[in-house]
């Protein structure tokens, strides 16, 4: 059963058609922040986005449903 979570995409740290880039963004961010990104993917075939886990969004309105695809949650 897939997971989704709801974030603001002016939220967004990347975005990418290819997955490597996305995760290769998402790596790069853990090791700067220190802090957990997601790679998520609002439909398949459709952009991957990565977002920081802990600043999901605030406001319903302005937010959009992402289906998780990877949690970075150690250096990898």
């Amino acid at each position: 059963m897939p997971e989704n979570v709801l974030f603001n995409p002016g939220q967004m740290i990347s975005s990418s058609y290819d997955y490597e880039e996305a995760y290769l963004a998402a790596k790069i961010y853990r090791k700067k922040t220190k802090r957990y990104p997601l790679i998520v993917q609002e439909e398949k075939g459709k952009l991957y986005y990565v977002f920081d886990k802990d600043r999901p969004a605030t406001n319903k309105q302005t937010s959009k449903s992402y289906q998780i695809i990877k949690r970075i949650e150690k250096d990898e």
